[in-house]
């Protein structure tokens, strides 16, 4: 049985077994590829109540959020849209906002 001959662009042959490695090698750089996609994305650690972080934070803050002059923080959903809140900043003071959503 006649072994089938494939070629490079160069014109040589590679033969099965070259071509099985050439295979292995596109599916590990692919492998690799996605893999470093996923890294790439932010966690997002769940927030605490109240702790305020800037307008760059780029996680989604949920159920309920309120805006201050220096940011937003996680709030309950007992509080309702336009309704006065406060956040917490990591220098002890509470800034005065507004629930936004």
């Amino acid at each position: 049985m006649k072994v089938p001959q494939l070629f490079t662009a160069h014109g040589a042959s590679l033969g099965v077994g070259g071509f099985m490695i050439r295979m292995a090698l596109v599916a590990f750089l692919l492998a690799l590829l996605l893999a470093q996609d996923s890294l790439a994305q932010p966690q997002c650690p769940e927030l605490d109540f109240y702790l305020l972080v800037p307008f760059s934070y780029p996680c989604p803050i949920h159920p309920r959020v309120c805006r201050t002059d220096y940011g937003y923080c996680r709030i309950g959903t007992g509080i309702k849209p336009g309704t006065p809140c406060q956040c917490w900043a990591t220098n002890g003071v509470w800034y005065p906002g507004v629930c936004s959503r």
